[in-house]
């Protein structure tokens, strides 16, 4: 079995979470959480400041997600505003 699969066998968000802990080391946790939540906020319409304010991240991180969110595959924001 391959990692996407895997990941399509968790059965709650409490699975995920447990498989991410195990998979993944905090630091890469955490940015992944990170992403996550700015390209939510970015999807909701907040601007780079607002965002950079909130989480106390570099502008870095906002231009990288937005980039995604852009030019990415749209799976990112489909799963954000859940369509």
């Amino acid at each position: 079995m391959d990692i996407y699969t895997a990941i399509l066998e968790l059965k709650s968000p409490e699975q995920c979470k447990e498989f991410l802990q195990d998979i993944c080391s905090p630091a890469e946790l955490s940015a992944l959480e990170q992403r996550w939540k700015t390209a939510t906020l970015l999807v909701e319409g907040k601007t780079y400041h607002e965002i950079i304010d909130e989480m106390k991240i570099s502008s870095v991180i906002v231009s990288r997600v937005n980039r995604v969110l852009q030019y990415g595959n749209g799976s990112l924001r489909r799963l954000i505003l859940g369509i």
